[in-house]
C-alpha cells in the first residue's frame, strides 16, 4: 500500500524537516508499514492555491469524543540497546517493555498514562513521539546516548473494542536557499563564491575558524553570542556597517541571557528581544559579510 503526499510546501530559511503520513489499519491487517511517494512540481509549475474555507455549519452540540481503552507505541531500534534501557523505564508515565503483537511477535512497546487523554492513533503518536524524546534527553544526559530508538506505529483499541494500528511513512525534505545558492554561484574574483570561501578556510584559520563555530546547523544562543565576538563583538560589527548598534546590542544581550540560564546573576532581556530565528538571521548575516572582507 503506498500514500501519496502532494502539495506540500516548505518556506526557505526553515531547518530541513520530515514530511509523514499516516494511516489506520485494523490490527489483523497484514500492513505495517507505509510507503510515500512524493512527485516534485517541474519547473515553472505553479503552486497549487489554498481553497477557500467551506461554509461553517449553525453551532451544534459538542458531544465528547471517545476514548481510548489502551494504546502502545512499537518501537524500533536495536535490540540490545532496547533491553539496556528497558529497566530504567518502569513507570506509569512512561514504560519500555516487550509485547505480543500479532504478526510482530515479542515487539519493544511504550506505554503510558499519557496516552489516556488521546481520542485517535494520531494523537497517540504525537504523543509517543515527544515522550521518546524526553526519554532521550535523559539518556543523553546520564549516559551519552544519542537517539537510539523511534516510533514504528501504534497499536490501539478504540472506545468500540476494536482494534487498530496506525502507521506512518515519512521522509526526510531537506531545505535550500535559492538566495543563498544563488550567492554562492556568483563570481569573487575568477571563481565562484563557494569556491573562493572553501579555499579561505585552507589558508588561514580565522575563516576556518568561524565557520566551524557555526557548524552544518542552526545556532544555538551561545553560538549565536560567541560569534558576534568572534567578528569584533558590537564595536567592531558597528564600525564595519554591518548593523547598528540596537540591533547588535539587542542579539548579543538576548545571547547572552539565555546561555546564562540557571545563573542567579543571569543578564536580563532587552525591551524587544529577538526570537532564536531572528538572532541565527543576524549572525548569519554579519558573518557572511565578515567572510566576505577576509577573501
Amino acid at each position: 500500500m503506498a500514500a501519496t503526499v502532494t502539495g506540500a510546501r516548505v518556506l526557505e530559511g526553515k531547518k530541513p524537516t520530515t514530511v509523514s503520513a499516516t494511516v489506520t489499519v485494523p490490527a489483523t491487517s497484514p500492513l505495517w508499514g507505509l510507503s510515500i511517494a512524493t512527485t516534485v512540481n517541474p519547473p515553472g509549475t505553479p503552486n497549487p492555491t489554498k481553497a477557500s474555507s467551506p461554509a461553517q455549519p449553525a453551532a451544534t452540540k459538542i458531544t465528547p469524543r471517545p476514548v481510548i481503552r489502551y494504546a502502545a507505541a512499537v518501537l524500533t531500534g536495536q535490540d540490545d540497546v532496547l533491553a539496556s534501557i528497558a529497566p530504567c523505564f518502569d513507570s506509569d508515565s512512561a514504560r519500555i517493555k516487550k509485547q505480543r503483537l500479532k504478526d510482530k511477535e515479542d515487539s519493544w512497546v511504550l506505554e503510558s498514562s499519557e496516552f489516556a487523554r488521546c481520542t485517535t492513533g494520531n494523537e497517540v503518536l504525537a504523543v509517543a513521539d515527544d515522550i521518546v524524546s524526553r526519554i532521550h534527553q535523559i539518556l543523553a544526559l546520564y549516559c551519552n546516548f544519542s537517539p537510539v530508538l523511534s516510533v514504528d506505529c501504534i497499536s490501539w483499541t478504540n472506545a468500540e473494542g476494536e482494534s487498530l494500528r496506525t502507521i506512518r511513512g515519512s521522509f526526510s525534505v531537506n531545505v535550500t536557499s535559492s538566495k543563498g545558492l544563488a550567492e554562492l554561484k556568483s563570481a569573487s574574483g575568477t571563481q565562484p563564491l563557494g569556491s573562493a570561501v572553501f579555499e579561505a578556510m585552507t589558508r588561514g584559520v580565522e575563516v576556518n575558524e568561524a565557520l566551524t563555530l557555526h557548524g552544518d546547523s542552526g545556532l544555538s544562543w551561545s553560538q549565536v553570542y560567541d560569534m558576534i565576538d568572534l567578528v569584533g563583538s558590537v564595536k567592531g560589527i558597528v564600525k564595519a556597517g554591518y548593523a547598528t548598534r540596537k540591533q547588535a546590542n539587542a542579539v548579543r544581550q538576548t545571547a547572552n541571557h539565555y546561555r546564562h540560564q540557571g545563573s542567579k546573576k543571569n543578564p536580563t532581556l532587552p525591551a524587544n528581544p529577538p526570537t532564536l530565528a531572528q538572532a541565527n538571521e543576524f549572525a548569519r548575516g554579519v558573518l557572511k559579510r565578515w567572510i566576505a572582507s577576509c577573501l
